[in-house]
């Protein structure tokens, strides 16, 4: 209470001066410096604080080359009184371009507990700086530590975890609030759906739906198309498994197919397709037991069309629980050929569903973001960069474990593998993804053999019409760049051993890749993420720590918007990307020549 009221106090001192427009002229401006190199020649330093919506700006300070490697108090007066509140601290120099100053940091008036570190070599016309609520953890001075310890031991105990379910193990926050309104928003929303039929007798019924109740979904228009079933596996909901055939021995392993019945459906053999890098395939591998097929899908790139499939085989070559396991061509009957890439779209859909999107840029980004709050303070430049991009991470996840994910909730009744499937597939998935390479989408476009060398050093996408590629290497990189360029400015050092021990003395960056990795237990256990870009649980070098906080921004912004967005097109028409089919897969092309709708 006397703290408080001891600030009023302040504050309307503060306020009654610059409304008579009270000026304290003398003020004594602090710099740390290190070391000065390049010509004999002076500077010119113009200062200026910010807060409370007022910029009070310092008359000039002169420096010399005599003003190195060590304190130097300059006096100066100020053109307003200065903000009670300081915030920031901007500044730029002029002089000789072959002359630099490194500035360590900036106080004002001797006031310790307002320290504004820079970490610069100071050049002329460009601008500086520091904000006074930003610092890492060894630049603070001991008041500001003890703050901030106190306040990451409080954010521990609020941002525990537990574990959701056995099988995937996936950190989860404990005891989260969240608006009631949404819930019943949500609630009202799920019951208003149960007006639908439960099973769909006719096209007509469906098409009728969108005249009733919502717009009328693209994938209506095009969900009989080849070309458009190709496009599913690049630029809809789902671009995370096609990849490029490598050899004739590795088709041969992943899919059985009659070779002179391919040759001619394609424009070339196979292994002139394949010297060409024109033969892809999806490998949509289920686990067994949870009623739907593993399907294997081959595409060919044609000159004219554009990506086609050629061939589909519905379950693996080493499956022997079925009796026949054909290949479906494209010559095939039409309503065969049809049904044959609706069930290959359902266990599609169950990964999407399952892995890419709840799984990866929901449930995995859940526990990052609840680490991010565990260790890092609210401080921290990394805190500051990562937390905008977990906005409602936490409720929206709680509300689809509540609402979604729950014991004969929606997932139950409208997916096939129901949640206890998406859940196992969900945990095989996080015991092989690595951030270093299925996290990174220039790594994991490459292990698929989607990249190519050029001359110039770059790399190309050998697919064309992969739009979700080209465009999300661009993103990536520009996320990249802005990162690292990011992180080095709170991490500079004087020379780049300095910069390197300024990220090594980082405790709490240290404890946040240290938790990422850790297992996931129920007692003592951490996120769990294989293949963090780091040393010995440490992030040693700048470009570690921006490869993993690129990941995580990707993953959160350009990968969750990919995946997410396009879903209403993708699912609103069932036939387009199914999530529930009834009866059994076609065995064969002849016995199965019934409407498509009777699996809806």
């Amino acid at each position: 209470m006397y703290q408080y009221l001891l600030h009023k106090v302040k504050w309307l001192a503060w306020y009654t001066k610059t409304k008579i427009n009270y000026r304290v002229k003398k003020h004594t401006i602090t710099m740390s410096l290190g070391n000065f190199k390049g010509n004999q020649g002076t500077a010119n330093v113009y200062i200026s604080a910010n807060g409370n919506g007022i910029v009070a700006k310092f008359c000039q300070i002169q420096l010399t080359p005599s003003h190195s490697n060590g304190l130097h108090d300059f006096a100066t007066v100020s053109d307003a009184v200065l903000p009670i509140d300081l915030s920031s601290l901007t500044f730029h120099r002029d002089g000789i371009y072959e002359s630099e100053w490194f500035v360590r940091w900036i106080t004002i008036d001797k006031k310790q507990n307002q320290r504004f570190n820079i970490y610069k070599w100071i050049k002329p016309d460009i601008h500086y700086s520091s904000r006074e609520d930003t610092n890492l953890p060894q630049d603070e001075n001991s008041q500001c530590t003890l703050t901030r310890e106190k306040h990451l031991a409080k954010k521990r105990h609020e941002y525990e975890f537990d574990l959701y379910q056995n099988d995937p193990f996936v950190p989860v926050k404990k005891y989260i609030l969240y608006p009631a309104l949404i819930t019943d928003i949500s609630q009202a929303f799920i019951r208003y759906t149960h007006r639908f039929p439960e099973r769909w007798t006719s096209f007509n019924q469906i098409t009728k739906a969108y005249h009733m109740y919502f717009k009328t979904p693209t994938g209506i228009d095009h969900w009989e198309d080849d070309q458009h079933f190709a496009q599913q596996r690049l630029n809809w909901c789902n671009w995370s498994l096609i990849e490029r055939v490598v050899s004739k021995a590795v088709l041969q392993n992943m899919m059985t197919v009659d070779e002179i019945r391919l040759n001619k459906l394609m424009s070339e053999g196979i292994i002139e397709m394949i010297s060409q890098d024109r033969l892809f395939v999806t490998n949509l591998k289920m686990t067994d037991g949870l009623g739907i097929p593993s399907p294997v899908v081959l595409f060919q790139q044609t000159t004219h069309s554009g990506l086609v499939p050629v061939a589909i085989q519905l379950n693996q070559p080493e499956d022997k629980s079925h009796e026949t396991n054909p290949v479906f061509y494209p010559d095939d009957d039409t309503n065969v050929w049809k049904l044959a890439k609706m069930w290959c779209n359902l266990a599609d859909s169950s990964i999407h569903l399952g892995i890419v999107h709840l799984g990866l840029t929901h449930l995995l980004m859940e526990g990052v973001n609840i680490s991010m709050h565990r260790n890092l303070s609210s401080r921290h430049p990394v805190y500051k960069l990562l937390a905008p991009h977990f906005h409602y991470t936490l409720a929206i996840n709680e509300l689809a474990r509540l609402d979604l994910l729950g014991p004969g909730e929606y997932v139950d009744r409208i997916i096939k593998i129901k949640s206890a499937g998406v859940l196992l597939e969900l945990g095989k998935k996080l015991e092989v993804w690595r951030m270093d390479i299925d996290g990174t989408l220039p790594a994991d476009l490459r292990k698929r053999g989607l990249l190519y060398p050029e001359e110039n050093e770059n790399e190309k996408i050998n697919l064309p019409g992969f739009f979700y590629a080209e465009d999300g290497l661009r993103l990536y990189y520009a996320i990249r760049e802005y990162v690292d360029e990011y992180v080095r400015y709170y991490y500079c050092g004087e020379e780049d051993n300095e910069t390197k021990r300024r990220l090594l003395d980082d405790a709490e960056i240290h404890a946040f890749c240290r938790e990422l990795q850790k297992p996931r237990a129920f007692v003592d256990g951490g996120i769990g993420i294989k293949g963090v870009p780091s040393t010995n649980n440490k992030f040693e070098t700048i470009e570690q720590l921006t490869d993993t906080v690129t990941s995580i921004i990707y993953t959160c912004s350009v990968m969750h918007a990919a995946t997410n967005y396009p879903m209403y097109d993708e699912y609103g028409f069932p036939p387009n990307y199914s999530t529930m089919l009834h009866k059994e897969p076609p065995s064969d092309a002849v016995r199965y020549l019934f409407q498509c709708f009777e699996l809806l």
